[in-house]
């Protein structure tokens, strides 16, 4: 991300009183959003192993969410009409600073005409993200896998992949029972047998 779109970051942050905090890897979710409660304000989350634009991308995601409930209070949809205009002025503003590569800005227009709940894992925009920021060797998304694979998460939990809901696949973690449901779009690594 450029000192320019950090700067814009900081700036969305000011504007709400945002806490900003950095987390661990978390196979489940990227990043989150909450909403004030018991005197503390609002708050996003973010994994600390986002790559730039991914970064950007998420935390805008989830920024629009913040946007979402100061309009409109907290009972409207979560990913509803409401935060898909919200999500997609935002990326648009993004694209117009120049903070995404211009060849990414065919594919983000059009993932904002109907923006998806996990957005930057809608499959266009992992191919483009991963042309720019690169993967690391040995790592793969998740839905690369095939069903019944083992595979470990850079927090270093072993899991067997089951069969994928909507975005994300019920996976079994090893040794034991525990179901844990797995983002498509998670960077896994493939173990042997």
């Amino acid at each position: 991300m450029s000192e320019e779109a950090a700067v814009w970051v900081a700036q969305l942050l000011i504007v709400h009183g945002v806490e900003l905090l950095i987390t661990q890897e978390r196979s489940s979710k990227f990043a989150d959003y909450r909403p004030p409660w018991k005197g503390r304000g609002h708050v996003i989350t973010l994994n600390y192993n986002l790559r730039p634009l991914s970064f950007l991308l998420i935390f805008l995601h989830e920024y629009a969410h913040l946007l979402n409930w100061v309009d409109y209070g907290p009972r409207v949809a979560i990913h509803g009409v409401e935060w898909a205009k919200a999500y997609a002025s935002l990326v648009n503003g993004a694209i117009q600073r120049g903070f995404f590569p211009e060849a990414m800005h065919g594919p983000l227009r059009r993932a904002m005409r109907n923006p998806q709940v996990s957005g930057c894992a809608q499959p266009e925009l992992m191919e483009w993200l991963r042309k720019y920021e690169g993967q690391e060797e040995g790592w793969y998304p998740l839905e690369q896998l095939n069903e019944g694979a083992r595979f470990r998460t850079k927090a270093g939990m072993t899991f067997l992949k089951g069969p994928k809901g909507r975005t994300r696949y019920r996976c079994l973690r090893l040794p034991g029972r525990e179901m844990y449901l797995i983002h498509q779009s998670l960077m896994v690594m493939p173990l042997q047998g």
